[in-house]
């Protein structure tokens, strides 16, 4: 436990793959709603303790998160509908809190001179994160021009409920981010198919020009192994060794 918080990118990828993989495996099961807030939760906190390390910005950060932790729990308190206005301000303000902690996340990773284990969860801690920022949009979307997803089966039945939306769209912007593709959902109108076609080139450049990246240069650092150093003019500290030429 001591681990996670020495290192606060393992801790939100941990949370986030928790809310990508391991959530949908529950989402019919009793108290589903309520494990889905407390994921949300702790990924406001999680991504909290990656960004805004100055002090004005980490006032501002905490700032944020406690709106939107707290409209999130008001929920529970307050179950009747809210306003419209109300309710896209705060989904806006959450897109804005996570678009920030994706840049906020590469330019700490990317500045870093060395490459550790926790620099890679990093960046695929960005990647997700990227995913709930089109998931807030995509329902943005559908609350201003309703009927821009249509959806078969129980998509179209979680897409209608309140309580269900973010989650069928969270669904949607994964699969759109990894290029897999939903059978059951379609983008209609103009708006949805263009986001969604950003999403999906987003997602390719990510995976296909920084992860491979910063794997490269992980590699690339890594000094030579032991073994390998006998075979070459190198020597054991590193340094370039003199190769007798044969005189002829």
């Amino acid at each position: 436990m001591r681990q996670l918080f020495k290192r606060p990118f393992l801790f939100l990828l941990i949370v986030l793959l928790l809310l990508v993989v391991v959530y949908p495996t529950l989402h019919e099961t009793a108290g589903s709603r309520e494990l889905f807030d407390v994921l949300r939760t702790l990924v406001l906190v999680g991504a909290l303790r990656v960004i805004f390390v100055q002090r004005h910005q980490f006032f501002t950060g905490v700032g944020l998160a406690a709106v939107l932790v707290a409209a999130i729990w008001m929920a529970y308190l307050f179950p009747g509908p809210w306003a419209l206005p109300l309710v896209l301000t705060l989904h806006g303000l959450a897109t804005l809190f996570f678009l920030v902690a994706v840049g906020s996340i590469l330019w700490t990773v990317y500045q870093r001179g060395d490459v550790s284990a926790d620099g890679v969860a990093g960046a695929l801690c960005a990647y997700l994160l990227l995913g709930v920022v089109f998931a807030h949009t995509y329902w943005f979307i559908e609350k201003v021009a309703p009927g821009s997803f249509r959806g078969d089966g129980e998509f179209a039945g979680e897409l209608a409920d309140p309580r269900k939306s973010l989650f069928a769209l969270t669904y949607y912007s994964f699969v759109t981010l990894a290029s897999v593709g939903a059978n059951d959902v379609t983008p209609v109108r103009a708006a949805a198919r263009g986001v969604t076609i950003l999403e999906a080139i987003c997602g390719q450049f990510y995976m296909a020009v920084l992860i491979a990246d910063l794997i490269g240069k992980k590699v690339s650092s890594s000094p030579p192994k032991a073994g390998q150093l006998g075979n070459g003019p190198w020597a054991a500290d590193g340094r370039v060794e003199a190769v007798s030429q044969p005189v002829r």
